[in-house]
C-alpha cells in the first residue's frame, strides 16, 4: 500500500462534487457545499488535510480525483 497526505484548498473549491464521485470513500460535502475529508481519513481532526495508506484501487480514485478538480483544489503528496 502507498501512503498519502491529501489536500483540499477550501477556497480553491468550488463544490463541483467530482471528487466525491469519483471517491466517496475519502471525500465528501462539508455544510457549506465543499468538499472535505471523510472523518476516518482526516488528519488530526483536520477538516482539509488526510492521511491515507491507498490499496491500488483507492489510489487510482484518488489520482483521477485530483486529475478531475476543476479548480485543482485537491493535492496528492506521496510519503515514504
Amino acid at each position: 500500500m502507498v501512503k498519502y497526505r491529501v489536500t483540499i484548498d477550501k477556497e480553491a473549491c468550488i463544490g463541483d462534487g467530482i471528487c466525491i464521485s469519483i471517491c466517496p470513500e475519502v471525500f465528501e460535502f462539508n455544510d457549506e457545499g465543499k468538499a472535505r475529508i471523510v472523518e476516518k481519513y482526516r488528519e488530526e481532526g483536520k477538516e482539509y488535510t488526510g492521511l491515507i495508506e491507498a490499496t491500488e484501487d483507492l489510489e487510482n480514485s484518488l489520482t483521477q480525483a485530483e486529475a478531475m478538480c476543476p479548480t485543482q483544489a485537491i493535492k496528492l503528496f506521496k510519503l515514504e
